[in-house]
Parts: C-alpha cells; structure tokens; sequence
C-alpha cells in the first residue's frame, strides 16, 4: 500500500472543506478586518482605524515585512472600504 504523500492529504482536506463549505482563516480574517475598518468608518472614528492600522503594521514588520509597504496596503485598503468598494473575489465553489 502506498504511502499518502502530504500533498495527497492537503488535496483532501481542501476538498473536504469545500464540500463542507468551511472558510479558512485567511476568509475569517478578510471579513472581519472589514467589519473593524467599515464600523470604525461608519461612527466617525478614524483614530481607531488609525489605531488598527499601526497595530496590523507592526505586526507586519515583526514578519518580516516593509512598514512602508504595509501603511501603502493598509491605506488602500481604507480608501477601498471608505468609498464602499468592497468586492470580495466571488467563491465559484460556494455558489448554489
């Protein structure tokens, strides 16, 4: 019998999750960074996202990656989702 190669089972879980129709971590974290910036939008309350910003910048640059960079995603992003432009790239495996 052969051995199932990693490659094998990674296939298999991400099947078994679409047909479960279970988001993934980076789904959880996409909607709710959106939730956060649009509430905090919506109140008037640009320090807190602000606030997040510094907090998901650092946390960024503790990865390994640029800070100027990450303030340039992070702003386009609230520019995005402070003109209601937020479009989530649509899950053809989900769709009924």
């Amino acid at each position: 019998m052969a051995r199932q190669t990693q490659r094998d089972r990674q296939k298999q879980l991400r099947e078994r999750h679409r047909t479960e129709r279970r988001p993934n971590r980076d789904d959880v974290a996409r909607v709710l960074l959106v939730w956060a910036i649009s509430g905090h939008l919506k109140e008037g309350r640009s320090d807190r996202v602000d606030e997040l910003g510094d907090i998901l910048v650092a946390q960024l640059v503790d990865q390994g990656f640029a800070e100027r960079a990450s303030y340039e995603v992070f702003d386009a992003l609230v520019d995005r989702y402070r003109h209601g432009d937020v479009h989530f790239r649509r899950k053809v495996h989900l769709q009924a």
